[in-house]
Formats: C-alpha cells, sequence, structure tokens
C-alpha cells in the first residue's frame, strides 16, 4: 500500500514536471511572438507617419523616435521594472494617435506632438522637433 502511494507521487511529481516544463516553454515562445508582433506593428505605423508626414516633420525624428520605442519594448519586462518604459504614456500616445488622425490626415503640429509623447514614454529626454 505504501509502495502504491509513493509511485503514485512520483508519477504525480513527473507530470507537475513536465507541465512546468512546457509552461516555461509556452511563455518564452508567447514572448517572441509578442515581441514580433510589436515590431512588426512599430513599422507599419512609422511606415505610414513617414508617407504622411507633411512639410515640418523631419523623417529623422521620426525614425529615431521609433527606434528607441522598438528598443525599450524589446527589453521589456526589464524596461518596465526600472521605470524606463511608462505603459500609462504608451496608452495616452496610442488614444492621441486615434484621434489626432481621426479625420486620416496628419499635420505636422499633431506628428511632432506624437513623437514627443513617444519620447517621453520611453524616458527620452530630447525634443522630437
Amino acid at each position: 500500500m505504501n509502495d502504491q502511494k509513493e509511485k503514485k507521487r512520483q508519477r504525480l511529481v513527473k507530470i507537475l514536471a513536465v507541465l512546468l516544463i512546457l509552461t516555461v516553454c509556452f511563455a518564452i515562445l508567447q514572448w517572441f511572438i509578442i515581441r514580433e508582433l510589436f515590431s512588426f506593428g512599430a513599422d507599419m505605423v512609422k511606415d505610414a507617419l513617414i508617407r504622411q508626414a507633411p512639410e515640418g516633420v523631419e523623417r529623422v525624428d521620426i525614425e529615431a523616435t521609433f527606434e528607441r520605442v522598438k528598443s525599450a519594448v524589446m527589453r521589456l519586462p526589464f524596461s518596465f521594472l526600472t521605470g524606463k518604459i511608462d505603459l500609462r504614456k504608451i496608452r495616452a500616445v496610442g488614444n492621441y494617435a486615434i484621434e489626432a488622425n481621426s479625420d486620416e490626415v496628419w499635420n505636422a503640429e499633431e506628428i511632432n506632438t506624437l513623437l514627443r509623447m513617444m519620447n517621453a514614454s520611453v524616458g527620452f529626454k530630447g525634443a522630437a522637433e
């Protein structure tokens, strides 16, 4: 009887170990998928902003801002834990972008404001103008 309980316990330990390993593997896979999706989305938005950017907005500023944001996101969760990235500010950037582009036309002031907000969300203190 004691031997049977020990075998059940060993089997349970093995099953739990396999499940733990699978969970860790899925978490790592999920993290890479999230990073790639974010990178893809950021590249799409960057390209759209560059195409729609009017006079008064430098292409270099757009590219540099998106590279800073992508770099900060690629260092998640450490950039979040150390305070380098502020998720509330990122949410505000998204809301502002939706409102500013509601007419499907960007003007220079809207893009420059968006770039400043994005820079602030990743802790960059320089100007985006």
